[in-house]
């Protein structure tokens, strides 16, 4: 018998740590399961557990499919001219290294522009050491990465979904409230040499209000790319890419209704479909965030995104703000989920997450109950 999803907590929310998360995985040779993912310090800034917070990058190690994990390990500190370590992403390439995304944050203040470098380095010996980094972006004011991200199409060719955003990151709402007002417009970066050097894309992807946020990427079955995009407009978008992520097409919807969230996709070897895995909620424009972030939803297609026939949801309590998705398919058939959980202040609309603590949760799901 197929067997139902198992809920695990990875780390609980503190006062002193008020956010877990952003996290990414990677499978390694002994079968053991190597996390990074931000630690939030407390601090006296105006979000608390949100994006302008002081993080670190840890490690934990998981040997049972990620129902326990070691302490963490501090992989990675801000320096003196810095604020947080951000967004890690990893890849295990095919001459079997691991490739190591992260960004770091110089400068995200209230009001004013941002200043992020992004970076990529190599193991060889399993995440027991990594390279030294190599920039794929130094101090930019409106470049951002998408979090745990980056994928390597059958060319060979390492693609890294990005942002462009267009205005200030934060800005002052009244009554104490920060939101954001920037555009966004997605794009990539991209290397064809393992990650030795990286390429900006020829053109981003726009759309209205907010525009296009967080991308993600996969390489469908006839070569062309696939972008997934968070929206303010009821929907997850698409565009395409028949070049390898070297240029993009107009956005469409995708005919999923989604809030504005954060989506995740991703190819399931065992059966070469495609995971997507999202808050599959009603559109709510009068709503914090466009609609409720619950339940969080896998999908699968089998025709490269037209139809998702197969729709099962792993958490469904709708007072829980359920986002930021990270997933790895392991040799034992299961999908393990990785996702940030908040308790929502307000469900009356408008509506208003919460954000006081942020935990990180994970799932494990056998891939024979996500097709039954």
């Amino acid at each position: 018998m197929p067997i139902p999803p198992e809920i695990h907590y990875v780390a609980r929310a503190s006062r002193e740590h008020p956010r877990h998360g952003g996290a990414d995985m990677v499978e390694l040779a002994d079968g053991s399961i190597f996390m990074l993912k931000m630690l939030i310090h407390e601090s006296n800034l105006d979000q608390g557990a949100g994006d302008d917070a002081p993080s670190d990058l840890v490690t934990l190690r998981s040997t049972d499919s990620g129902r326990t994990w070691s302490d963490s390990t501090v992989f990675l500190q801000p320096g003196p001219d810095e604020t947080a370590a951000y967004t890690p992403g990893l890849l295990r390439l095919r001459d079997g290294r691991i490739l190591l995304r992260y960004e770091m944050y110089h400068k995200f203040v209230v009001n004013e522009p941002f200043s992020i470098s992004s970076y990529a380095c190599l193991s060889s010996d399993e995440c027991t050491t990594f390279s030294e980094p190599v920039a794929i972006w130094r101090r930019s004011s409106n470049l951002c990465g998408s979090m745990n991200d980056l994928r390597q199409l059958s060319t060979g060719r390492i693609v890294i979904p990005t942002c462009h955003m267009e205005g200030t990151a934060l800005q002052e709402e009244g009554e104490g409230h920060l939101a954001p007002t920037n555009t966004s417009v997605a794009g990539t970066f991209y290397s064809d040499d393992n990650g030795r050097t990286w390429h900006g894309c020829d053109n981003y992807v726009y759309l209205p209000m907010r525009g296009c946020m967080e991308p993600k990427i996969e390489e469908l079955k006839d070569g062309r790319v696939m972008m997934l995009m968070r929206t303010q407009l009821g929907s997850l978008f698409q565009s395409f890419s028949d070049d390898g992520g070297a240029s993009w097409s107009q956005p469409q919807t995708s005919g999923l209704h989604a809030p504005e969230s954060c989506p995740l996709l991703m190819r399931i070897p065992q059966t070469d479909d495609l995971l997507l895995i999202y808050n599959d909620s009603a559109y709510d424009p009068k709503f914090d965030h466009y609609g409720v972030r619950s339940p969080l939803t896998m999908a699968v297609s089998s025709d490269s995104g037209v139809n998702w026939a197969i729709r099962k949801n792993i958490e469904t309590a709708p007072e829980w703000e359920f986002t930021n998705p990270a997933a790895i398919i392991t040799r034992d058939n299961n999908v393990v989920v990785a996702y940030e959980a908040s308790q929502y202040a307000s469900l009356e609309h408008p509506g208003q997450l919460g954000r006081t603590q942020m935990h990180l949760k994970l799932a494990i799901i056998d891939i024979d109950w996500l097709y039954s």
